[in-house]
């Protein structure tokens, strides 16, 4: 299957709205602490009860158009919207249940017909979300018990209107609704080119995760399906990080890869909600996303009239000013050509072309190395020494527009896959380690995550996720190691790590052994600097110590825990810094 088209898209627009835009976060005075669109199952919210809100459900400031129209200018080229959430209501007009916006709202409209319309009217791909194992609605739907709670908070599935587990058969959900409903939604509204699945508990087994991917390649060819159809195996087309997650390596070519982001700290609207990102943030965003080599899912929850909010709508704006700008670089398929991030820009490369986005920490001057060839031109002066190291001046009027260097070379130039220096730092990610099980040296690939974060194929040993980073080092058996060039002097170290739990502080009792060039010593891992970009998995720097090269050469760095930390204190290391 052809997936070229989809990693050039680069970045579309996730839409969750349903019946929970209605109460917005608030219901009888009960104010939620976590995401909209899960209020049913925090406040344990009757279907008796909830299902009245349907018959309140008159989006009259809803036009498809205008938002898809939006959509485009801000250079989202494609959507996921929310045709079943896990309440059950059907955002869409459907033969296997009335709990639908034609049948059971006053509005009596089919939102997925008018986004597809939308989409094809302003070149925009359509996808769904279609929530296949969760749904609050039906009796059958699914139920994870036993099972941590979402988060620590709520039931997954609907234990309060349905508390006899063993009176339920998921097989009748399945086949009865969600295979039917898959094939209305794939045969009924022209392209789609994505089925986004969500929350794949073990009752999505991979016989009927196949039989989604079957059905939906079957009526929609290019449709490609995500990873989150089957958390036993990663079957989809492409891959889901977690919610908010950003990707610390670069994806696989052949396996793209998508994230997803809030523009405040809810899915679904809430009214009380207003921590919203800025458009600057955004760009960030999407320039991090892209040097991956993964695409990324904006997402937007109308109120309960189908208004976009005013801070979404600041982003779309402030996206439709800055998308034409970049357009070249982001939807061409390019991506970080060196093995390594760079701290004082993001790299996209594709055949002759180079965009440097410098990032307003790198001041006005910087330099880039590792990179052969001839340059034809450049949008603003550079030199170029005897080595190939290319020093560039002027970059603090780019770096606060999020705009680009660009540099087109007389041929496409070669770029050094070695680890090695830039502009006087070296960052070092987990997906381009070796792992060790003791001497053993291991393939560093992991199987895709569970929705409830459960780890698939979890032998007791450390694993490199999809995102690129390193969980469950707990084992001291386990050790990650790097080789990389350095030239003769003083280096500082320290590691990157962040919380695994939504909005849970930076917490760890580890203690891990740094091995550089032989020489091992113990660290204690403390926040000694938190970062300060991300709300949602906290991260924090800690320092390693110094060593020093007695003279150019290989370093060896490898670390392992020493300490088994508290369960509940679990980190992810995303890289390792030697300045």
């Amino acid at each position: 299957m052809d997936k070229s088209w989809f990693t050039k898209l680069r970045c579309g627009a996730f839409i969750h709205w349903g019946l929970y835009a209605i109460p917005g976060g608030i219901w009888k005075d009960q104010r939620v602490d976590y995401i909209g669109e899960w209020i049913q199952a925090l406040l344990r919210i009757p279907n008796s009860e909830y299902s009245q809100l349907a018959a309140q459900f008159n989006p009259v400031d809803f036009d498809a158009d205008k938002i898809v129209g939006d959509f485009a200018k801000a250079g989202l080229n494609y959507i996921v919207f929310t045709a079943k959430h896990h309440d059950g209501f059907c955002m869409y007009d459907t033969k296997y249940s009335d709990y639908n916006s034609v049948k059971a709202s006053p509005c009596h409209r089919d939102f997925v017909r008018e986004f597809a319309d939308a989409c094809q009217r302003h070149g925009v791909k359509m996808g769904v979300y279609y929530s296949h194992c969760l749904d609050w609605h039906e009796k059958d739907g699914g139920d994870p018990r036993p099972c941590q709670p979402n988060m620590g908070v709520c039931s997954w599935g609907n234990d309060w209107d349905f508390p006899e587990q063993s009176e339920k058969n998921f097989e009748v959900y399945f086949e009865g609704k969600v295979l039917p409903q898959i094939e209305e939604l794939m045969t009924n509204y022209g392209p789609i080119s994505v089925l986004w699945n969500d929350c794949p508990f073990p009752m999505i087994t991979a016989e009927r995760a196949q039989k989604i991917l079957d059905l939906v390649h079957r009526l929609q060819p290019n449709c490609l399906v995500n990873g989150r159809v089957c958390g036993v195996k990663a079957l989809g087309d492409y891959g889901t990080l977690g919610d908010n997650e950003l990707p610390a390596g670069v994806t696989k070519e052949d396996f793209p890869t998508e994230a997803i982001i809030t523009l405040n700290d809810t899915w679904g609207y809430k009214v009380e909600d207003n921590h919203w990102k800025t458009p600057k943030r955004v760009q960030d965003v999407i320039l991090d996303i892209a040097e991956a080599g993964a695409n990324l899912l904006v997402n937007f929850g109308p109120d309960g009239l189908g208004r976009i909010p005013q801070g979404s709508q600041v982003v779309l704006d402030g996206l439709a000013q800055w998308a034409p700008k970049v357009a070249e670089a982001l939807h061409c398929d390019a991506r970080n050509p060196l093995p390594q991030k760079l701290d004082w820009c993001r790299l996209l490369a594709k055949d002759k072309k180079l965009w440097i986005f410098p990032r307003p920490s790198a001041g006005d001057t910087a330099t880039l190395s590792g990179v052969t060839g001839t340059i034809a031109k450049s949008s603003i002066p550079v030199e170029v020494d005897a080595e190939g190291t290319i020093s560039f001046r002027g970059l603090s009027a780019l770096a606060q527009e999020n705009l680009p260097v660009e540099i087109e070379f007389q041929e496409a130039p070669e770029y050094d896959t070695r680890w090695r220096l830039q502009n006087g730092i070296l960052r070092l990610a987990p997906q381009n380690a070796a792992l060790f099980h003791g001497a053993e040296s291991v393939k560093n690939d992991a199987e895709m995550l569970g929705a409830a974060g459960e780890r698939i194929n979890d032998d007791g040993h450390s694993f490199i996720t999809p995102a690129g980073g390193l969980r469950n080092w707990k084992n001291p058996q386990d050790a990650i190691q790097w080789e990389c060039y350095l030239p003769k002097g003083t280096y500082k170290l320290r590691v990157l790590t962040r919380q695994l739990w939504h909005r849970k502080p930076w917490d760890s009792q580890r203690v891990v052994k740094v091995t550089l060039n032989g020489i091992a010593h113990e660290v204690t891992l403390q926040a000694d600097e938190l970062e300060t970009d991300n709300t949602y998995y906290q991260g924090a720097f800690s320092n390693l110590g110094e060593y020093t090269m007695e003279q150019d050469g290989t370093l060896k760095l490898a670390i392992a825990t020493i300490a088994e930390p508290d369960p509940q204190a679990e980190i992810q290391l995303d890289l390792v810094e030697i300045r």
